[in-house]
């Protein structure tokens, strides 16, 4: 169960980030899958993950994400590079170097996208276990399988289903964080009638013992 650090506080600000971050991460997830306005969904997932983030004081989660980002935009912009440079020439080459800067592109693409859903399982997996929502964990193991499988189809279905964890992880972030209640400590076992505790091993004794049978101590 999550704990707000900021329980105490009678303002409700826990409840309005965390139910921030479910909306946010939630709708940012749907976002996403659609052609044109991905880029704002990352966003929206990204803020949403800062957020939680910040309640559960976890700085590793959000680093993971963020870690996740700039390895995709790095991949793509290197990719771009090396594909840019297999076209300058292929005149020259009879079309090689554009057939090895379109290997050369992709083959950066699948190594940052491994990567990156390498730091997306870190930080799903943090939350999965701080928020008790199993559905995180089996989204991020989902992105790397199919991260790893997208040389293939299956693994582009794979990251779709991913997608779709996601989304139902997010909309399942509670928008109360409640404080495990205290156990009450229980009271004291009280010796029967005519029995003693040892002071030194905690045996139970007849009163009238002189020496623990136990530990063989002597009784006051």
């Amino acid at each position: 169960m999550v704990i707000c650090r900021l329980h105490a506080h009678p303002s409700g600000d826990c409840l309005s980030k965390m139910g921030t971050a479910k909306t946010l991460g939630g709708v940012g997830s749907i976002l996403e899958l659609i052609p044109f306005v991905s880029i704002v969904g990352y966003i929206l997932t990204l803020v949403a993950v800062k957020y939680v983030s910040d309640e559960l004081q976890d700085s590793s989660i959000f680093n993971n994400m963020l870690y996740a980002v700039i390895t995709g935009i790095v991949g793509a912009v290197v990719g771009f590079l090396v594909l840019l440079g297999g076209f300058r020439s292929p005149a020259f080459t009879s079309g090689m170097s554009g057939i090895a800067g379109a290997i050369g592109f992709l083959a950066v693409a699948w190594i940052a996208l491994i990567i990156s859903a390498i730091f997306i399982r870190r930080a799903f997996g943090t939350m999965a276990g701080r928020l008790d929502i199993r559905t995180f964990r089996t989204a991020g193991t989902l992105y790397l399988v199919g991260a790893a499988l997208t040389i293939v189809l299956v693994g582009f279905i794979i990251l779709f289903v991913a997608y779709i964890y996601q989304v139902i992880s997010f909309f399942s972030i509670p928008e109360t964080a409640q404080a495990p209640t205290p156990a009450t400590p229980a009271a004291p076992a009280q010796p029967l009638q005519g029995m003693k505790y040892c002071p030194s091993c905690g045996a139970q004794m007849p009163a009238a013992s002189t020496f623990c049978p136990s530990c063989g101590a002597k009784q006051p």
